[in-house]
């Protein structure tokens, strides 16, 4: 549903403003990577890494300005 969509995305845009917020959110979308050998294995860990990419380069709704958030996720990175 929409409303938890949004809720989750509120969420998570405020853990990756925290100090530490991007390396959390990393570990807890790669977690369960096992490097495994295998083009099924490489293809899913791909689609991981895409995604971290994307909720890092997503700028929240809740950022008054994108200059801001990258400023406070930039140096995490």
């Amino acid at each position: 549903p929409a409303w938890l969509r949004r809720l989750c995305g509120h969420l998570l845009s405020e853990r990756l403003l925290r100090p530490g917020g991007v390396q959390a959110v990393v570990r807890g979308v790669l977690e369960g990577t096992d490097g495994g050998a295998g083009a099924e294995a490489a293809a899913l860990d791909w689609r991981k890494c895409d995604a971290v990419g994307k909720i890092l380069a997503a700028c929240p709704q809740q950022c008054l300005s994108l200059e801001d958030y990258y400023r406070q996720v930039c140096p995490q990175v």
